[in-house]
């Protein structure tokens, strides 16, 4: 599987049997010293996709790569701080933090500089966690290696891909196994809201099969 197939696929990750060290939805700073890749904005569903390099980070370290999922996306916003980027630099996440807006999760990823953040608030979110192949124990240098080397040696959305870990955020109800048939085959706004609700505020896990 690559990457990318996690943005149509994050609903089979349902009672996924490992969850992360610290959970980014609930635990504050759970993301620091990853790095920020990309971010992909599906606006057709209201899905956003953040890839994530996780072989510096802090918390989060059975993972070299990293994407989280939001679905019911109402704001999406990057602002470097008014810092001119450079053609190649590390955005590197220096705080993670956790709002809540009536029943939407907000997560903002700040980074290095005084206004770098990249924030969104959505209706649910998952983290998925896992492996690709190939890549070294440390990023590449974004300022010595060549453009080969660095796209050889970071994670990117057609790279395959190996989910070890995951866990979802749904503030509006959890949805039980044997609600799940077909549920990959649903767009997230289909998905999200159905299933039985044990609960207000759910923290999901997914199934990797």
């Amino acid at each position: 599987m690559r990457i990318e197939d996690c943005l149509s696929r994050w609903s089979s990750y349902y009672q996924f049997p490992v969850q992360p060290a610290m959970d980014p939805f609930t635990d504050e700073d759970a993301l620091q010293e990853a790095q920020l890749l990309d971010v992909r904005f599906d606006a057709l569903r209201s899905v956003v996709g953040i890839l994530l390099e996780m072989r510096m980070s802090l918390q989060l370290r059975h993972a070299n790569a990293g994407i989280i999922i939001a679905w019911g996306v109402r704001e999406l916003s990057w602002s470097t701080g008014g810092k001119s980027p450079h053609s190649r630099q590390a955005w590197v996440i220096v705080s993670s933090r956790i709002t809540r807006r009536n029943q939407l999760l907000g997560l903002d990823l700040g980074g290095l500089t005084e206004g770098n953040i990249l924030h969104f608030l959505a209706e649910g979110a998952v983290y998925l966690g896992g492996d690709v192949p190939g890549l070294g124990g440390a990023p590449p240098d974004y300022g010595m290696d060549d453009e080969s080397v660095i796209q050889a040696q970071l994670p990117r959305w057609q790279s395959h891909f190996e989910v070890k870990e995951a866990v979802f955020f749904d503030p509006m109800s959890e949805i039980l196994p044997d609600d799940l048939s077909g549920a990959s085959e649903r767009s997230p706004s289909a998905v999200a809201p159905q299933g039985r609700r044990r609960h207000r505020w759910g923290v999901f896990r997914s199934q990797f099969s």
